[in-house]
């Protein structure tokens, strides 16, 4: 009994679905019939394919305001198409398969239904397989560009952009993607190619990658791309060519876009600019205005001009395209450019630090020059240890002290004077140096060349204190000395001499030749120079004497710091064969 009642359901469900479908075809068969249009969409296997319906037109009735519904049929079946099933997704008017088979290839139809009125149309859905290893599809669009001149190919997919949710694009030519940042740009769906030439013509193909509901798809198409040499009518974007201009924030801009139509006669151009999908107001009293149209005519077309006016560039402007387009019957052409951020004006820093590191520069040079001797003094006090000691180096004294030693000319006595107490009062009682005065240190009874050999041998330095006649005379007592002394250091080289000017001289031919050489090598000490404080008692030429006391013979600080300059370095670094030394113990 249950088996029976079960083939009694089947029966009435299967009259009933026959009596609806039999209703169904009659409604059909009312509407409207316009028949199957002349373009199939083409598609290959897993990839999207759209059917959009074609009855919803403006020319066909006025779907702003008339209230209408679209339904779609699987002509090979007769089912509705509800959306639900597996990979098929209904947007408004259009039908998106998400992935296609070869079973989905065939006629779609599409039912628009109004308060008053029905319409139906047939769509042809061809799914054809890929050839084994190319990279193309197996229909193609056929586009043109112009060679020498800057052109476009447009992604034939813009259907799509209407209806999913998000997408992206990437070109390719044919199995090779096409390089960002070269001649080749991708704005939305149109690829721009700066300075065609023949070799870019070729199969290229725009792939997008899709999000609808949630659902990823992929599309795409192939365009077969002619270069042709033939000179075309369509406007030629000069200016801007896909260009960026640096800027600061708040300085104005100016930016000219030409476009030359080669056209003779009416050209029907018309030049605009666009900034964030808005066209860019002609009020001058906006921040972002273009001016007036330009146009003058030569001899091969017409120069087609529009100035695009920033009063103040904003952060907000910066990395943006603002987008020239050229637009007329015979085609369009675009081009932009891009505000970026200027980089920092590092000129005047770099030459305010270069300036200031010049003028250090000289003015430490003026610094040394002039400070020189201190400076030399400051750092071997503050630093010993970078000087080697003299301990152990065979010497006893520092200097030898040579004095003129003339009886009966009182300049000569005023310098042995100062030899005798003033030197070894400063040098030795103040800073520590060993000096070797004749007459002081000598041994009475010793002769006189044997005492200077051996004395000069343990001295580090001569001190050779002179007047304009005291090197002159022989018959000076301390002329061997000198003479001694100025041998071993113009011939032999075995002692460095310190000379001590201590008369102006009037010409420096009185000096002897050797003296003569020595002091333009190295210079001399003047004592006298610039020095009017010091004197000592002489006789006038009117027979009277200068009552100046010898007591009254003294010099600058700046003086005693020149002679300690020259005077060895009392340093604490222990030579080198004495650390050899000590790391052998």
């Amino acid at each position: 009994m249950a088996v029976g009642f079960i083939a009694l359901l089947t029966l009435a469900w299967t009259i009933r679905v026959g009596a609806a479908s039999q209703n169904e075809t009659e409604v059909l068969d009312l509407c409207i019939d316009h028949g199957v249009p002349f373009d199939r969409v083409f598609a290959v296997p897993h990839e999207a394919a759209l059917l959009d319906c074609e009855l919803v037109k403006e020319y066909l009735l006025d779907y702003l305001n008339i209230p209408y519904n679209v339904t779609w049929y699987d002509q090979r079946t007769g089912q509705e198409i509800s959306g639900q099933e597996n990979h098929i997704v209904l947007r408004g008017a259009s039908l998106l398969f998400l992935n296609i088979t070869m079973e989905h290839q065939g006629q779609y139809l599409c039912i628009v239904r109004t308060p008053k009125h029905c319409y139906k149309q047939v769509r042809v859905l061809r799914v054809e397989e890929m050839v084994f290893g190319a990279c193309r599809r197996p229909q193609a669009a056929l586009q043109q560009m112009q060679s020498h001149v800057n052109d476009n190919l447009r992604c034939p997919l813009s259907d799509y952009t209407r209806i999913v949710d998000s997408y992206s694009i990437r070109w390719y030519k044919g199995c090779e993607l096409l390089p960002k940042w070269s001649r080749f740009h991708e704005s939305e769906l149109m690829l721009h190619v700066h300075q065609v030439s023949p070799n870019d013509a070729g199969f290229y193909t725009c792939r997008m990658t899709f999000n609808i509901s949630g659902n990823i798809g992929v599309v795409a198409e192939t365009i077969e791309c002619g270069i042709t040499e033939k000179r075309s009518k369509r406007p030629q974007m000069l200016e801007p060519t896909d260009d960026t201009m640096k800027v600061f924030p708040g300085s104005p801009v100016n930016k000219t876009c030409r476009v030359f139509v080669p056209v003779k006669g009416v050209h029907m151009t018309v030049v605009v600019w666009v900034f964030k999908d808005m066209y860019v107001s002609p009020n001058t009293s906006e921040r972002i205005h273009q001016g007036p149209q330009v146009e003058y005519q030569e001899a091969d077309g017409w120069w087609v001009e529009r100035s695009l006016l920033v009063s103040q560039a904003l952060p907000d402007d910066l990395n943006l395209n603002f987008t020239c387009m050229a637009l007329s019957h015979r085609g369009s052409a675009t081009g932009y450019f891009t505000l970026q951020p200027a980089d920092p004006n590092l000129l005047l820093p770099i030459g305010l630090l270069a300036t200031t590191m010049a003028l250090l520069f000289i003015l430490g040079l003026l610094l040394y020059r002039v400070f020189k001797v201190e400076l030399v003094l400051l750092f071997r006090t503050l630093f010993p240890f970078f000087y080697a000691s003299t301990d152990g180096d065979g010497k006893l004294y520092d200097a030898y002290v040579l004095y003129p030693r003339i009886q009966g000319d009182t300049l000569s006595e005023a310098v042995e004077a100062f030899a005798v107490k003033t030197l070894p009062q400063v040098l030795e009682g103040r800073y520590g140096y060993r000096l070797f005065i004749f007459g002081r240190d000598s041994l009475p009874g010793q002769a006189m060349a044997d005492m200077v050999e051996e004395t000069m041998n343990l001295c580090r330095r001569l001190l050779l204190l002179y007047t304009s006649s005291s090197l002159s005379r022989a018959e000076d007592s301390s002329w061997f000395e000198q003479q001694t002394g100025l041998h071993r250091a113009l011939l032999d080289d075995s002692l460095s001499v310190m000379l001590l000017e201590m008369e102006k001289l009037s010409e420096q031919t009185i000096l002897p030749e050797s003296l003569r050489l020595l002091r333009d090598k190295q210079g001399a000490l003047q004592a006298w120079e610039k020095r009017r404080r010091w004197r000592c008692s002489r006789i006038e030429e009117d027979g009277e004497e200068d009552k100046t006391s010898l007591s009254s013979f003294k010099l600058s600080a700046r003086f005693w710091r020149n002679v300690r300059y020259y005077m060895p370095v009392r340093g604490k670094a222990k030579s080198y064969k004495k650390r050899k030394l000590l790391l052998n113990l």
